[in-house]
């Protein structure tokens, strides 16, 4: 064989080399890289004895039903929904990479420093017997840091307790993971750093983005005012956001409304998906109601919720009236339970599962170049 010979099959070589490993939008592809993992929306652990209550009833006294609620639900519900996500990624045919949880991991208002190092210790030591060797990645929610000496409690228990489960340092309250050519950006929205945004994106690149925050980018209830970035002075950064998240095709997964919703939003720079969830299980089992289509996202979404702020119902319909060009799929109950998602380079996969169901009530195929969505066999009531 002569040397132009040599030569040429070793071009031909690396040309199908780089055709299957490099993706023009996102940068790199390897298929072989499929894997799983847990998706949970709020959980708020808590234990009455974790709060000041003299503190709580003079500086909340409208949480206190709120705090003995979700302390009932600890008790007797959150086992079960662990123990069911604990299952379902025992039985997955991939190997799973985390338990990702969207922040409100604890309920907070605890009164005072120590205690709120209890209640996170308390609740590390309650999910880790669930995760096994499996990392339990959050974001920081609003009750994270709801309290006095909250934060620090935030920044002293839970940073080093994320850093140590991915063997990694983990400097701040936002950060990253790389796994399998993908990149999840857990993103403060407390202290949120678009700067510091825009610079992982640009120097990890990956085959897939997930963006992981607690309060929704895409408002889509009738509390349509509790979305990232909502302040009117905000407004430059909820752009810049918007315009990074599309051009990077993201995934966003977020909690905080207390809902399931799908919703794919179109930008300027090209488009993301928003997937939220709830994992505070206080709804007795039963059918539940699917608003579904794009025809769905409307300002009538506000009067789901007639005895919410009356006095801001037009502001709220006004915002989703603005946002509803930009739907182009939309979905969302009123129900609680866990998600279930594979990522392979064909396709993602969102499985859907009510409360400590080990079935799949909602099953949705996101394809990994356009972020359109199809559904795959639901059993979900219309």
């Amino acid at each position: 064989m002569s040397k132009w010979w040599v030569i040429t099959l070793c071009l031909i070589v690396v040309a199908l080399v780089e055709a299957a490993e490099v993706n023009p939008r996102s940068g790199l592809r390897d298929e072989t890289q499929a894997y799983g993992f847990a998706f949970l929306g709020d959980l708020h652990f808590d234990r009455l004895e974790h709060h000041d209550m003299a503190w709580v009833k003079t500086s909340h006294p409208g949480d206190i039903r709120q705090i003995e609620n979700y302390s009932d639900i600890t008790k007797r519900n959150s086992p079960a929904l662990l123990k069911a996500v604990s299952n379902a990624l025992e039985n997955q045919k991939i190997a799973p990479f985390a338990i990702i949880q969207v922040g409100d991991f604890v309920e907070g208002l605890c009164g005072n420093y120590d205690l709120q190092v209890s209640q996170f210790n308390e609740a590390i030591a309650f999910v880790t017997p669930y995760a096994g060797s499996i990392p339990f990645l959050i974001t920081k929610g609003n009750h994270d840091i709801t309290g006095p000496g909250a934060s620090r409690a935030y920044s002293d228990v839970i940073v080093p307790w994320l850093g140590a489960q991915v063997d990694a340092p983990i400097r701040g309250t936002s950060y990253t993971i790389k796994h399998a050519n993908d990149l999840f950006v857990f993103f403060d929205a407390y202290k949120p750093d678009l700067d510091w945004l825009e610079k992982v994106l640009i120097q990890n690149p990956a085959r897939q983005v997930f963006f992981i925050v607690h309060e929704p980018v895409v408002p889509y209830n009738a509390r349509a005012q509790w979305y990232v970035f909502s302040r009117d002075k905000e407004r430059p950064q909820r752009e810049k956001l918007i315009s990074l998240l599309g051009e990077y095709h993201a995934i966003v997964l977020c909690g905080h409304l207390h809902r399931y919703s799908v919703v794919r939003r179109i930008t300027e720079n090209g488009f993301f998906v928003q997937l939220a969830m709830n994992s505070v299980v206080d709804r007795r089992a039963g059918d539940v109601k699917l608003l579904d289509g794009v025809d769905a996202y409307v300002p009538e979404l506000v009067d789901l919720e007639p005895k919410f702020d009356a006095k801001t119902k037009d502001a709220r319909r006004e915002l989703l009236s603005a946002e509803k060009p930009f739907v182009s799929y939309f979905e969302m109950a009123n129900t609680s339970g866990y998600g279930l998602i594979t990522v392979s380079d064909k396709f993602i996969d969102v499985g859907v599962r009510l409360r400590s169901e080990q079935k799949t009530w909602r099953r949705l195929r996101i394809d990994p170049s356009t972020l359109n969505i199809t559904e795959e066999n639901s059993t979900a009531s219309e």
